[in-house]
């Protein structure tokens, strides 16, 4: 049914079914490499809409909610009466947090009497509640220094003498390898070579009987994949420490790596539809199990040892140390051997796969 429409809708273009299906990996690769830097361009969520809930209305709350507008990851969109109406805007999704002043806040801060101050975030959308969690917990934190400096001032200690007492240890954190937290450089890095390479495996279950054409499109993804780290690290000019060589060494054992596993999966089961479905299942687990995006070492021990089955778990481990941090192969080299491992798995099937390609009923 689906190949019929296809080819329909050829016909209605003018198109051959073969110049669409060879286009299919052009216009795939150039959709996810566009839609990923744009959906990050800015490389961080910023003005994240929050609510204020001020039952005090003193000019210490509006000074508090003066300095909270100047965060960049929120901006207060709503000022409401009550804590029922900000939970209703919350659980609509039209804001990510609220927080309440309650009412004689200033007068029990100035008497030392330890206001309560609560804030409320969606935790259920974990970047942008972490972030807006972060501002709102930042403010009520800048709340208790806030009286804390008026006292002391009272005191008629010296601002040095102040900042020794608030804030006696000081702490200088550092981002290494991404020092402006960009979620471009967290995400893009590792979910489209991920999309590249499950594109490349069912492109090849789905060619493979026709090896020339399956290899073409294998090498068209490998191809985009490299453009891909072009455009990250030479236009966008994302930080790395490996040289342009390394990074396409990486990139084409990658791409091996996958090819391979299709031929391992189409040998063992010569259905188009099993093995394409293998692919799917394999490739969007990989995603989980590279690391990227939870670390493995604080999974289950079983899940721990299953990340070695997937070539994007050896990937992000020798991006992390050769790409980003500079560090030479030596370093990586058991993983860059699994990659290397993944794809010679087809010599242990030959036989049985030259008998699939050569038997199975290829149908265009």
């Amino acid at each position: 049914m689906i190949k019929a429409k296809l080819k329909s809708f050829c016909e209605m273009c003018r198109l051959s079914y073969r110049q669409v299906s060879i286009g299919f990996p052009v216009v795939a690769g150039l959709f996810t490499i566009i839609f990923f830097t744009s959906l990050l361009d800015s490389g961080m969520p910023q003005q994240l809409p929050i609510a204020v809930v001020d039952q005090d209305q003193t000019s210490t709350t509006s000074a508090l909610q003066q300095r909270l507008s100047n965060f960049q990851s929120t901006k207060i969109v709503a000022n409401f009466s009550s804590l029922s109406e900000a939970r209703i805007a919350m659980q609509k999704g039209e804001i990510y947090g609220y927080i309440l002043f309650p009412n004689r806040f200033t007068e029990d801060l100035l008497s030392g009497r330890q206001p309560d101050i609560s804030f409320y975030y969606n935790s259920a959308i974990f970047t942008g509640g972490v972030l807006a969690m972060k501002d709102l917990k930042t403010i009520s934190v800048i709340a208790n220094a806030a009286v804390g400096q008026a006292t002391l001032q009272a005191k008629g200690l010296t601002e040095d003498q102040i900042m020794s007492i608030l804030q006696p240890v000081l702490i200088q954190g550092h981002l290494t390898g991404n020092p402006w937290a960009n979620y471009n450089i967290y995400i893009s890095t590792m979910v489209v070579p991920g999309v590249i390479i499950l594109l490349v495996t069912l492109l090849l279950c789905y060619y493979l009987p026709k090896v020339g054409r399956a290899v073409q499109n294998a090498f068209m993804m490998g191809l985009f994949l490299f453009i891909f780290q072009l455009y990250l690290y030479g236009i966008l000019r994302l930080p790395h420490e490996g040289s342009w060589l390394l990074i396409l060494f990486l990139t084409l054992i990658l791409v091996g790596a996958a090819m391979g596993f299709a031929f391992f999966i189409f040998a063992l089961i010569p259905s188009r539809r099993m093995s394409m479905s293998i692919c799917s299942l394999w490739g969007v687990m990989s995603f989980s199990m590279s690391g990227a995006a939870y670390p493995v070492d604080m999974m289950h021990p079983l899940l721990q040892a299953l990340s070695y089955l997937f070539p994007l778990r050896h990937y992000f481990m020798a991006y992390q140390m050769n790409v980003l941090h500079g560090y030479s192969i030596a370093f990586s080299w058991i993983h860059i051997s699994a990659l290397i491992l993944f794809s010679a798995l087809p010599l242990l099937v030959w036989g049985r796969l030259k008998y699939q390609i050569r038997s199975f009923v290829y149908t265009d």
